[in-house]
């Protein structure tokens, strides 16, 4: 009997550690409602017309999950858009900058997006590719990180925070060349950041993008996703900054032998933004929650995505597995 039950906790005891290391499914929950903070998550994984972007739409998914839960958004202000035409992202950005607008200087903007990027041949800018995008054609079936920075910095926010979990090289996530790009890599421009505004990049210019496959995510998004995990959301950017751009680096040189540097980049007014917190206040329990299953898009017309959670339970802190601060 003493075998037996040795056993039974020996097995609890494995499957709670394993809970606690899985970003996907342990997660912090803040009681704080941050009404003041409006969201667009984009997540292209299933393109028309070139390969799929591997765990995009986990991506997103789960990062909808810490908005809601960890950083204490609220659903309504979150437009989660998978698998994006271009109509998709400019309806949905423009939702975002007549919320951010209307609240006159009083609310914080956050942006997401993972999924294909490419570089135009001739002008060398860099452009988001939505679903029904051609790499060959950025330029007309695609938006250029310029013009996105653009109309982002033009919004009345009091903060507006972006995270691209794409490459701009013509790089496929996986590694190699997407099907329709060219056989070398393009070192893109990038729009400028004004205004608010700070953007965290996955990569470098001319670098790939690479995915953490043992997690089901980006290695960029899992390294922000597990930094909100273990600071239970009450985290400042210049930390998640340094946290995300060292593991990243690290983890790609180690596992892909190759480099991925994220670029952060603060408009140049700017001054503090290193001390602008993730949530206000750090999140007080965690819950368990199911993982999300075969991820498939919607039309942005059935908004808000589907709900992702379990009934809470309270759990222990979760050990650090991953990152090392």
């Amino acid at each position: 009997m003493r075998r037996l039950l040795f056993a039974v906790f020996t097995v609890a005891i494995s499957l709670a550690a394993r809970a606690q290391g899985n970003v996907d499914t342990y997660v912090a929950v803040n009681d704080e409602q941050d009404a003041n903070t409006f969201a667009v998550i984009i997540c292209n994984e299933n393109y028309k017309h070139e390969v799929p972007v591997p765990f995009a739409l986990n991506d997103g998914a789960i990062f909808k999950r810490y908005l809601t839960k960890t950083l204490g958004v609220p659903e309504k202000n979150i437009k989660y858009v998978p698998d994006a035409s271009l109509n998709d992202m400019n309806y949905n950005m423009k939702w975002l900058e007549n919320v951010i607008n209307v609240k006159d200087g009083q609310a914080r903007a956050i942006v997401y997006y993972s999924g294909h990027g490419m570089p135009d041949d001739e002008s060398k800018k860099a452009y988001l590719l939505p679903v029904d995008g051609y790499s060959l054609e950025p330029a007309t079936s695609g938006i250029s990180t310029e013009d996105f920075y653009k109309r982002l910095s033009a919004m009345k926010s009091r903060q507006t925070l972006v995270f691209l979990d794409a490459c701009f090289s013509g790089s496929k996530r996986e590694g190699g060349m997407m099907q329709q790009a060219r056989g070398v890599a393009v070192r893109e421009k990038k729009g400028p950041v004004q205004g608010n505004m700070v953007v965290f990049a996955a990569t470098d210019a001319g670098q790939t993008a690479y995915p953490l496959k043992e997690k089901e995510h980006g290695l960029f998004t899992y390294c922000i996703l597990e930094a909100l995990q273990k600071s239970k959301g009450c985290i400042t950017l210049g930390e998640l900054s340094d946290i995300v751009t060292k593991k990243v680096d690290e983890v790609s040189t180690i596992e892909n032998e190759k480099k991925q540097t994220p670029t952060i980049t603060a408009a140049t007014s700017l001054k503090d933004w290193r001390n602008w917190k993730m949530a206000e206040k750090e999140a007080k329990r965690f819950e368990t929650m199911a993982k999300p299953q075969n991820q498939t898009a919607v039309p942005a017309a059935s908004q808000p995505a589907q709900q992702l959670t379990t009934p809470s339970t309270q759990m222990p802190k979760p050990k650090r597995s991953f990152l090392k601060h």
